[in-house]
């Protein structure tokens, strides 16, 4: 089966006049654009699932940051973690990880093509600090968001469900003293058991709310999340091609210094060393626009998570009316302040940091794998040995 989609560009007015030609003339005359896809396809599925299942504890530690009230109790990121192993147990590190593991596969493969694409054919961006790879990264966000947003709102909700479902007894559990307290009865509950959520999978909390408030409540949030993912692949992949050549610049001049002689055409003129050199650079430039991605766009992530957090009641007659990006930013701005807008970006860089080196040695392992068993060849697709990272969403 034929897996290279050729894109061939029309003759420009001036070669007009040849088309006369034969037609295998004219045929060999067309400038064709190969763009593979099979490498970074792969190589950006096998990307999405080892980052997903690796950064997911960081992520709800996250959201969980983001969310909290302004009067509940301030823990550090490692404490909170803590916290929640200790009350609600290990399953709860993964409570809603099936979403995301699905979606971010998939929009890592088409982050991977995505890019590739319109870089190479359309933008023409080039190595280092071009504003081009920006754009290029950013066509995509539309195809991202209609896929991550449900994917966002799924895990949200299940992140949150286990301290919604805690808040509301707690709630009920006050009503029920002070009723009791009127009739001159002391009635107590005991909340110290772990804590038991409404939903038992996402797939459930999908099912249970779409049927009650529609297929649209799954796309709460759809714009926010939206304008979230253009920000952020289009920081991630500007800041990445930077980066990198910055990265390699300076591991060429530790590479000269160390050498003895201090000859610059001794480490460019050998090929070993300047893939060991572009090989390492490639994670360090992942790590560190994965998170610049993530500090510079942090904000949006924060009121999307507000957004897509609030209490969704399972049964339609409890419907209330949904607060908007802008409330939600009213709110968080008046209760916290603008540092609220940044709650949980510490876990968020550290998970950068971390998804964005496993993604890489994932990306890497998936196209060795696919050369070694002959599906692709060495050098297919735009990048070639130098895969693209792959970034953190």
């Amino acid at each position: 089966m034929q897996t290279d989609l050729q894109i061939l560009d029309s003759h420009s007015s001036k070669n007009m006049h040849d088309s006369k030609q034969k037609p295998d003339n004219i045929a060999s005359a067309q400038r064709p654009v190969l763009f593979q896809v099979k490498e970074e396809a792969l190589g950006g599925f096998a990307a999405g699932v080892v980052g997903t299942l690796l950064g997911f504890p960081l992520d709800l530690v996250k959201t969980r940051m983001q969310t909290r009230s302004a009067s509940s109790s301030k823990h550090s990121p490692l404490s909170l973690l803590r916290h929640i192993l200790r009350t609600e147990g290990l399953s709860s590190i993964y409570k809603g990880v099936g979403p995301p593991l699905v979606s971010l596969s998939i929009v890592n493969t088409l982050s991977f093509t995505s890019y590739s694409y319109f870089r190479q054919n359309h933008f023409r961006g080039t190595d280092g600090w071009d504003y081009r790879n920006a754009l290029s990264g950013m066509m995509g966000a539309p195809i991202f968001g209609i896929v991550t947003t449900p994917e966002n709102f799924l895990k949200t909700q299940m992140q949150l469900d286990n301290v919604q479902s805690t808040r509301e007894k707690e709630k009920q559990s006050r009503n029920q003293q002070l009723i009791s307290q009127k009739k001159g009865t002391l009635q107590t509950e005991n909340l110290t058991k772990r804590p038991k959520g409404k939903f038992t999978s996402s797939f459930h909390c999908a099912k249970t709310l779409a049927s009650t408030h529609g297929a649209t409540i799954l796309y709460t949030g759809h714009v926010i999340n939206t304008i979230r993912e253009a920000a952020f692949v289009g920081t991630y992949f500007f800041c990445y091609e930077g980066y990198k050549c910055e990265f390699q610049k300076l591991l060429f001049q530790f590479g000269n210094l160390f050498s003895g002689y201090g000859n610059n055409e001794r480490l460019r003129g050998n090929s070993d060393s300047k893939s060991s050199i572009t090989s390492l650079a490639i994670p360090m430039a992942g790590g560190c626009a994965g998170a610049t991605a993530w500090a510079f766009t942090f904000p949006l992530d924060c009121v999307r998570a507000g957004v897509q957090g609030q209490l969704i009641p399972p049964h339609s007659s409890e419907i209330t009316q949904k607060q908007g990006a802008l409330q939600t930013l009213k709110n968080l701005w008046s209760t916290k302040g603008f540092w609220g807008l940044y709650a949980g970006v510490g876990p968020s860089i550290a998970r950068a940091f971390l998804v964005s080196g496993s993604r890489f040695s994932a990306y890497e392992g998936a196209l060795w794998l696919c050369r070694w068993s002959g599906l692709t060849s060495p050098g297919e697709g735009e990048f070639g040995e130098e895969g693209p990272g792959a970034y953190d969403d």
